[in-house]
This record gives C-alpha cells, structure tokens and sequence, in this order.
C-alpha cells in the first residue's frame, strides 16, 4: 500500500533537542522516542495536500 508520513518542522526540532541533551549531559536519552505523526494514503491525502506549502 502506498503510504507516507509527514515529517514537520516540530519533529524535526525534537529530534535536534534529545540529540543535543545526550551530548551535553542533561539527561540520558537511551531507548525508543515515539513521536506522533498522521499515516497518509491515497483515502486521506487530500486532507494533507496545501500547493501553497513550502514543504
């Protein structure tokens, strides 16, 4: 099936977060991070399709 998942600014910036929080010392970050995010298919996308959007 075909499918995808967005990756928005927000994710992205999480991500730069624990990255830099393991490398500094502030906290471990060991483990699994779920982060949510919507699943697109062909039934739903034109719910996430805006032409106008840089992404």
């Amino acid at each position: 099936t075909p499918i995808s998942t967005p990756y928005p600014p927000s994710m992205i910036k999480s991500a730069i977060y624990m990255t830099a929080g393991q490398f500094t010392g502030q906290a471990p970050m060991r483990g699994s991070f779920l982060l949510d995010a919507p699943l697109i298919t062909p039934e739903n996308a034109d719910q996430f399709y805006f032409p106008d959007s840089p992404f």
